[in-house]
């Protein structure tokens, strides 16, 4: 009787045990390069290497783009729902329209910015930059000169950055200095 009950119990658990890890496998494939939503996605090494592409260029894109100082265009590679962190220990900036409210008046004060992507690369839905962010502000604005090294991750889903996270670069020289005085 004990030895019957084992069995039992031994194939439900094995059951639920794989049933569990099949719907752990379904899911991750689901969910590979960004994809969402019900359906099951399995992506060929090819198609997976072009969404890893399309997501670094997505990144790289925004990147240069800072060059505009423009919010909207900024915010339009953007999910809705972005999470944003400016620097480790920094609180998260949620949504689209504190994202805007949070970079808006600093990207007004300043005359230029230039970041450059020293290395880049892309895994799935992540990618992770190696940058030197650099910001030159208007003589006398309240937004100081800025150069950093950062680390940057970014997660895309659907074609839109969703998480946002830069880290200090170990050992790396930042500047921050007041702002040229106006003439």
């Amino acid at each position: 009787m004990a030895a019957d009950l084992m069995t039992q119990l031994l194939n439900r658990r094995e059951l639920l045990n794989g049933a569990g890890m099949l719907a752990v496998l379904g899911a991750a494939q689901a969910y590979a390069g960004g994809h969402t939503g019900g359906e099951r996605v399995i992506l060929t090494p090819e198609q997976q290497q072009e969404l890893e592409t399309a997501n670094e260029t997505l990144v790289n894109n925004f990147i240069r783009d800072y060059a505009t100082r423009d919010i909207d265009l900024l915010a339009s590679y953007l999910a809705d729902d972005i999470i944003y962190q400016v620097s480790e220990g920094q609180p998260e900036v949620i949504g689209l329209e504190a994202y805007r409210k949070r970079n808006g008046a600093m990207l007004d004060g300043l005359e230029k910015v230039d970041w450059q992507i020293l290395r880049s690369f892309a895994i799935g839905q992540l990618v992770i930059n190696d940058r030197i962010d650099d910001f030159f502000p208007k003589p006398g604005s309240r937004v100081p000169r800025m150069r950093f090294r950062v680390a940057g991750y970014f997660l895309v889903q659907d074609n839109k950055i969703k998480v946002w996270r830069d880290f200090g670069y170990p050992g790396a020289e930042q500047l921050v200095q007041p702002a040229p005085k106006a003439s």
